[in-house]
């Protein structure tokens, strides 16, 4: 029963865990060729310009036009023309939160898989049932402490426009 126990509470830890996360690489399906996107940007957003000589221009939206864009970088102010731009950016902070209730439930996984693995034997004694408990919530805390300090360092970057 012990074996069975811990493959069973592995599946559902693995399951739910993975349920929650999003593929990497997913992308919005509007089309990031339509410059007209940018129009809907809202000044101070933080943008990434890759421009088609290889160059990345990084600055905060000052304006957005037809013709090009405009940007505060390192205090100065950059136009760009519409036809130098291979593909803009839009650069948000990841969500700590997220990250770190993703890291408690690894924890708490893991630790759950550590204090069935270590029980010996079958039954259900009381100490056994402490231990266990103990890993899990451990395991918790650490992966909630590790989770938002990897969180709070993220950069999400979504592409906004891109020539075709």
């Amino acid at each position: 029963m012990g074996r069975i126990s811990f493959r069973v509470a592995v599946a559902l830890v693995t399951s739910i865990l993975l349920s929650t996360v999003p593929a990497s690489g997913q992308t919005s399906t509007v089309a990031a060729n339509d410059w007209s996107r940018l129009n809907s940007v809202t000044q101070g957003t933080s943008l990434e310009i890759k421009l088609k000589s290889g160059k990345t221009i990084g600055g905060k939206l000052t304006n957005a036009s037809d013709s090009g864009l405009s940007v505060s970088a390192k205090g100065k102010s950059v136009d760009v023309k519409r036809e130098d731009v291979s593909a803009v950016y839009q650069i948000t902070k990841k969500s700590a939160t997220k990250a770190a209730l993703i890291g408690m439930g690894v924890g708490a996984g893991v630790g759950l898989g550590v204090g069935l693995s270590g029980r010996s034997n079958d039954g259900f004694e009381k100490i056994d049932n402490a231990a266990t408990a103990g890993l899990t919530v451990l395991g918790a805390g650490a992966g909630a402490l590790v989770g938002y300090l990897v969180g709070r360092s993220g950069r999400k970057k979504e592409l906004i426009y891109q020539t075709k």
